[in-house]
């Protein structure tokens, strides 16, 4: 009987060691399952705060860069009006007003930025660039540029300033690039009539060259017509030979009834 009471009583105290050994466990588990819980909690704290920090840097970045925008609006117009331009299938160039923006951004947007926003700038390009696009298009649809004549304009101004005007009477017109135009400055496209046109701003009368130039541009470009466009008038031996080469001499006027004016032209018959 004492045996099985010495028995019983080693048994209870292991059942009680091993129970201890458990509970032991079992905090030890708890403890842990707590402490990385908590650690969780922080890392995702840390986390979303870092998230709404950099959205409102972005924000605030976007902010400034608008301001940036703003002051320099009416350059900015212009600069996009002069180098968006449809290639010959009618599809708008962008790769040089993509240049000008990121020049505008150097020199104008980034020394006026501390670094945590140049950095911010740099993670948001994308973001930055579609909203200097926004801002200077809706500006555009206001003030749209080289739709009245300026007598400060440079030629190359001229040249947008006709195909503009044209564009806004219909035809589907577009500047040449410059270089290896063969005398063309514009080439229009209107109801199956292709005209190339030479603009001329001058101070003085436009004499034989011009004439000359379209003419040969006329032959080139396969087109229907030719014409000499200016803000002055025209030589006497410039209207002879423009008469011999059925050249037509306008004046920027004439632009927003170019259409008629070709009709009644290859109508009459001295055409």
């Amino acid at each position: 009987m004492a045996k099985r009471r010495r028995g019983k009583k080693s048994s209870d105290l292991g059942g009680l060691i091993g129970g201890l050994l458990l509970l032991g466990i079992g905090a030890v588990l708890v403890a842990h399952a707590t402490a990385f819980g908590v650690l969780f909690v922080v890392i995702v704290a840390i986390g979303a705060f870092a998230v709404v920090q950099r959205s409102r840097l972005k924000g605030l970045v976007l902010e400034r860069v608008r301001g940036v925008v703003s002051l320099h609006i009416e350059a900015l117009t212009r600069r996009r009006a002069q180098l968006v331009q449809p290639d010959a299938y009618g599809k708008p160039q962008m790769e040089r007003w993509q240049k000008e923006i990121d020049y505008f951004i150097q020199q104008q947007v980034m020394p006026s930025l501390t670094p945590a926003y140049a950095k911010a700038l740099q993670r948001n390009r994308l973001s930055v660039l579609a909203s200097i696009e926004q801002q200077v298009i809706a500006a555009s649809a206001i003030t749209k540029p080289f739709t009245e004549f300026s007598d400060n304009f440079t030629p190359a101004e001229f040249e947008l300033f006709c195909a503009q005007v044209l564009r806004e009477s219909g035809w589907d017109a577009r500047v040449t690039k410059g270089s290896r135009d063969q005398g063309v400055d514009v080439i229009a496209a209107r109801g199956g009539l292709r005209v190339v046109i030479q603009c001329k701003l001058y101070t003085g009368p436009v004499g034989n060259k011009a004439v000359q130039e379209v003419s040969a541009g006329r032959a080139h470009e396969n087109a229907h017509f030719g014409a000499v466009v200016s803000n002055s008038r025209y030589t006497a031996s410039a209207a002879a030979l423009a008469k011999t080469n059925r050249i037509l001499l306008l004046h920027h006027r004439d632009l927003p009834n170019l259409h008629d004016i070709l009709e009644r032209w290859s109508e009459s018959p001295a055409a």
